[in-house]
């Protein structure tokens, strides 16, 4: 469910921004996808299939979400380098080129 709905949320911000603010796509569609994975995850396998309480879900879930949405905050700037270095490897042109590539694919 988590994957789905970042990759969901990541093509939808990238549409609405046309491709800029990496930052926003990235971290946005992390911290709502994380949001919901933490707590299904959890609920499901130790409210429904376990012996937790609602409220142990709650309390655990909770304090994932916030590590994860600290890892996500921090790995901004990694996200950007990884993607200064990937341009200057593959030149401006190539980049463009496989980004225009990509979005079409999501298109089809």
């Amino acid at each position: 469910v988590g994957q789905v709905l970042d990759a969901t949320i990541f093509t939808a911000l990238r549409q609405a921004t046309g491709g800029r603010y990496i930052w926003l796509r990235a971290t946005g569609s992390t911290l709502i996808s994380q949001l919901v994975d933490s707590f299904v995850v959890l609920y499901v396998a130790f409210y429904v299939f376990g012996n937790w309480s609602f409220d142990q879900v709650i309390s655990v879930a909770n304090t994932n979400y916030w590590y994860k949405f600290a890892a996500a905050i921090l790995l901004t700037p990694v996200l950007y380098l990884a993607h200064f270095l990937i341009d200057k490897y593959l030149g401006q042109e190539e980049t463009a080129e496989l980004q225009e590539e990509a979005v079409e694919n999501v298109s089809v």
